[in-house]
């Protein structure tokens, strides 16, 4: 018992990293952002028969509508780092089929390719997995536009109108 409360109390002792607090007023803008935008994309993923592509959906409105300002949320990394998780996981579903090194595959490559063109977009890693989990829902290279790139278009473009009239500035950049 007292190993337990000594790690507890180590544990509490350890520096907090400064947080300042969250006005209301942003964590309402953050609210109705993300329950648009995953509304629409999670009434479309249901109706793709892909619910599993709200996981990077999903990850992807934490960034948009919570966390706006950061490099890694803005539309390029959104938009180019989906499609490119998309084609890569599409890609190597197409020659290699499903097994446990096409996953590690698809993935590594979208990471590299979102690297090298400047867009790394951390829920396009889970896009490009997706692809090859599903086969890229049995519409092949199709897959990059419907879902991905339309579901991606949605969150961006609710993202966009949500903090403009709320005054928040995003994108900070386009491209």
């Amino acid at each position: 018992m007292s190993i337990m409360n000594n790690f507890f109390n180590q544990i509490k002792g350890l520096p907090r990293a400064p947080q300042p607090a969250i006005p209301a007023r942003e964590l309402w803008i953050t609210f109705i952002g993300s329950i648009i935008g995953i509304g629409i994309t999670a009434s479309l993923a249901f109706a793709w028969k892909c619910p599993m592509l709200l996981g990077p959906f999903g990850a992807t409105a934490v960034l948009v509508y919570g966390a706006y300002k950061a490099p890694l949320a803005q539309p390029r990394n959104v938009l180019l780092g989906h499609v490119l998780g998309a084609l890569m996981g599409a890609s190597v579903y197409d020659f290699f089929g499903i097994t446990w090194w096409s996953l590690a595959l698809g993935v590594t490559l979208a990471i590299l390719f979102m690297t090298v063109t400047y867009s790394v977009h951390p829920p396009a890693g889970a896009t490009a997995y997706v692809a090859i989990q599903t086969g890229g829902l049995g519409v092949g290279y199709w897959y990059i536009l419907n879902p991905v790139l339309i579901g991606a278009v949605i969150l961006v473009l609710v993202a966009v109108i949500v903090n403009k009239y709320a005054k928040r500035e995003y994108p900070t950049h386009w491209w």
